[in-house]
């Protein structure tokens, strides 16, 4: 077909409030607003591709920056989305005239995505000119214009859902890239950091998202018991596992008596065995074997702090356990419907993040830990005493000594390396290990509490900030709310809230954008549990909507099964 010019198209005002309509009904207010206030860019034109199809362009003097193919647009967005092969979260960098965000819609590759766009003056000029409401009216996508940080977060955290979504795919729009090329960096590098933080969040509730619902579910008439209040506190001592405990340990048992002292589970039995009884414990971990933590008791009158999330054993040890809520969604659930429970910060991923929330709930001005190693000093794994010990003890034989069951747990991590200090001392890193420190770090920096700790062989940490002393009457006592009903009230009326939750289809993020606020509070709370499923699938895993009604299922087994449990007395 010869080429023809529609170089300066006239602008189109009706063909602009089609659009417009689609980007306000689809995209928000925000995002309308946006592209209506701006000015058209005069330098904005369209050309006919040899196709036919119209080609958006920049001019700028004699040159003109094309955003698409001038052959056949259609055809190299055809030929883009056949490069692909699963349906997954698709983030496109640049709109342009929409071919290969078409493409990809067309070939139901688009699970969730988002458009992002710089210069609402341009692509308001584009919308002015060229019928976009195929693209722009598809719920599947949502439209960000010049977005900042924050709200790119946002939009990320809104619509990745990697159980449902999939995995994360970039297509980058060369010819707005150019155009806008540090913008347009930004927002990768600003997406790609929110889908990593997801994806590890992600990883870990591939392992742990059915035994966090079960262990709740099944908690939930233990923590309706009433406990006496604990606290405030002044100042707190809290106790890590790592080997730099032991150097400590006489400095711990003869601390002032107003320090409180916090035991994290996996130096309980380090404590006790050396003839020091803490003042309080916290558990975290939702696996069965954080029970050996407890292997030599744990004296009747010391509190134990649980995560609602911890093994039901657990519970059933302590003669005073004390629930906490964190940020798994039914553990929010349960705090608005159930019963409000004090909330702690677990996001550090490890129990001595937590326990530091714990001292800072409760009002300590100055938290000193001793044991946070992040690391294997010399190799070694744990202070003598914890668990590991008698566990390796009893699983050794002629041909595997307990020296290398402890190698092999040190050398389990692909990611671990050797750091040395100028006087000799050297000890393992690990990525997860890392991790930990970094994000106590970043709890230090907006505790109301001066955080101190004691490094032993460790790795080093940032320097941690003053704090002013908290007055004296600036702490909190540890107790939950009352109780808006009972368990098994709650119970019954969460598992019938599953049943009612209409059936899945195919297009399954469209399904719960679709669903009403209640419906979308309940299916938040069963996502880690999909999460499993999904991983346990593998390589046969069915689709999303199949996925949500297998996750549906689960759940409302376990939830019918404890309240058969628990109306049998057993």
């Amino acid at each position: 077909m010869a080429e023809a010019n529609l170089a300066r198209a006239p602008i189109d005002a009706q063909l602009f409030e089609r659009n417009m309509l689609a980007v306000a009904s689809c995209h928000g207010p925000v995002c309308a607003d946006r592209i209506r206030l701006a000015r058209s860019d005069p330098r904005v034109g369209v050309q006919a591709s040899r196709s036919g199809h119209p080609v958006p362009f920049v001019g700028s003097g004699a040159r003109q920056a094309f955003m698409h193919s001038r052959f056949d647009p259609v055809r190299e967005a055809g030929r883009l989305a056949s490069s692909y092969s699963k349906a997954a979260f698709y983030v496109f960098l640049g709109l342009g005239a929409g071919y290969e965000a078409a493409a990809m819609l067309e070939a139901d590759l688009v699970t969730r995505g988002l458009i992002v766009e710089y210069g609402a003056a341009t692509l308001r000029a584009v919308l002015e000119r060229i019928d976009l409401t195929h693209v722009l009216g598809d719920r599947r996508l949502r439209l960000l214009v010049d977005p900042d940080e924050s709200e790119l977060n946002e939009a990320v955290a809104g619509c990745y859902v990697p159980a449902v979504t999939g995995d994360f795919v970039s297509v980058p729009l060369r010819g707005r890239i150019d155009a806008e090329p540090e913008a347009f960096h930004r927002a990768a590098d600003a997406i790609r950091g929110s889908i990593e933080a997801i994806s590890d969040d992600y990883s870990v509730q591939s392992f742990f998202g059915k035994r966090w619902f079960s262990n709740i579910v099944r908690n939930l008439e233990l923590s309706n018991a009433p406990t006496p209040p604990v606290g405030p506190i002044r100042s707190a001592y809290i106790t890590a596992a790592g080997p730099s405990l032991e150097r400590y340990a006489d400095e711990i048992r003869d601390r002032p008596r107003d320090a409180f002292l916090i035991a994290t589970d996996t130096s309980l039995r380090a404590l006790l065995g050396r003839g020091i009884r803490p003042d309080a414990v916290i558990s975290i971990d939702c696996q069965q074997i954080s029970y050996y933590h407890f292997s030599l008791g744990l004296p009747a009158d010391v509190p134990l702090f649980l995560d609602l999330a911890s093994p039901p054993t657990l519970s059933r040890l302590a003669v005073k356990p004390y629930f906490f809520s964190s940020g798994h969604p039914l553990s929010r659930y349960v705090a608005s419907r159930y019963r409000a429970f004090p909330v702690l910060d677990t996001s550090g991923g490890n129990v001595t993040h937590a326990a530091v929330s714990l001292a800072e709930y409760l009002g300590a001005s100055t938290v000193r830990i001793f044991g946070a190693d992040f690391s294997y000093p010399f190799g070694k794994s744990y202070a003598r005493g914890t668990y590991i010990y008698p566990y390796f003890d009893v699983r050794q034989s002629r041909l595997r000594p307990s020296e290398s069951l402890f190698a092999e747990f040190l050398y389990r991590n692909q990611s671990i390396s050797r750091e040395e200090d100028d006087d000799g001392a050297f000890r393992y890193v690990t990525k997860p290990l890392v991790m930990y420190k970094e994000r106590l770090e970043r709890l230090s920096a907006v505790a109301s509490c001066r955080i101190e700790r004691e490094r032993g062989f460790g790795v080093r940490a940032d320097t941690l900030r003053d704090v002013a002393p908290r007055g004296r009457d600036s702490g909190r006592v540890f107790a939950a709310g009352r109780p808006y009903q009972k368990p098994l009230e709650f119970l019954a009326a969460y598992h019938a809230d599953i049943v009612a939750l209409p059936a899945p289809y195919r297009h399954a993020a469209a399904y719960l954008d679709g669903l009403s606020p209640h419906e979308k509070d309940v299916w938040t709370t069963m996502l880690p549990a999909a999460a499993v499923l999904r991983r346990l699938a593998g390589d046969t895993q069915a689709g999303p909507d199949e996925l949500l009604t297998d996750t549906r299922d689960w759940c409302a087994g376990i939830v019918l099964n404890e309240l058969r449990r628990s109306r049998s007395g057993a």
